[in-house]
């Protein structure tokens, strides 16, 4: 009887460990295909942080539909991360407290980036610089609007905003154009998880 017992106890020891590698692998090759997904869980973390009502993420909100601008521009979808890197090395190192300035400082890139892709013909691309230069004026009037208002509506439009966005971001992904789908899967997340963590702190404080 003991015998029987070591035994299955063995069997299952050894099935047991033909299972870890396989485990191993499915959880890298997730992260590895999700990397967008698992990326902007972590910035949106770090984002919402310390989140007082909303409107601290303002800029942050003008800069995604400038990324979709840059990267429409340019025609070039991959591009988009390097503009958002951009745009977060002016949040992260610009010593402000204005977020209406940095807001028309990324609507005054906007601009720049409409200029170079109208002189390179891309207003006669269907769902490109047109579509996107539509976005800005879109999610760039109610950021600008959110600054001037009372700080709960503000907070409340920052929200609408950035959900808005994630909608903007998954009909990208899904035609698969403009932006590179990596960062179309990241900014989503994102803009989904931020903007429920600002509804969230406006309807619990």
């Amino acid at each position: 009887m003991t015998d029987k017992h070591t035994f299955v106890n063995e069997g299952r020891d050894r099935a047991a460990d033909r299972r870890s590698p396989q485990a191993h692998r499915g959880w890298t090759g997730l992260l590895a295909h999700r990397w967008p997904t698992a990326l902007g869980v972590a910035v949106a973390a770090l984002t919402v942080f310390d989140l007082r009502g909303g409107t601290e993420l303002a800029a942050l909100t003008m800069l995604m539909s400038v990324v979709y601008l840059g990267a429409a521009a340019l025609d070039r979808r991959r591009f988009a991360w390097v503009v958002l890197l951009a745009g977060v090395a002016v949040l992260a190192f610009v010593p402000t407290s204005s977020e209406v300035a940095l807001s028309v400082g990324f609507l005054a890139a906007a601009l720049v980036f409409f200029v170079v892709g109208a002189a390179r013909g891309g207003l006669r691309k269907p769902g490109g610089l047109a579509l996107q230069s539509v976005g800005v004026l879109a999610f760039g009037s109610i950021v600008l609007a959110a600054l001037y208002v009372d700080p709960d509506l503000g907070g409340f439009l920052v929200a609408f905003a950035l959900l808005g966005h994630a909608a903007w971001d998954v009909f990208h992904y899904a035609r698969d154009k403009v932006v590179a789908r990596s960062y179309a899967e990241w900014c989503a997340v994102v803009d989904l998880l931020a903007g429920a963590a600002v509804l969230f702190v406006l309807f619990t404080t």
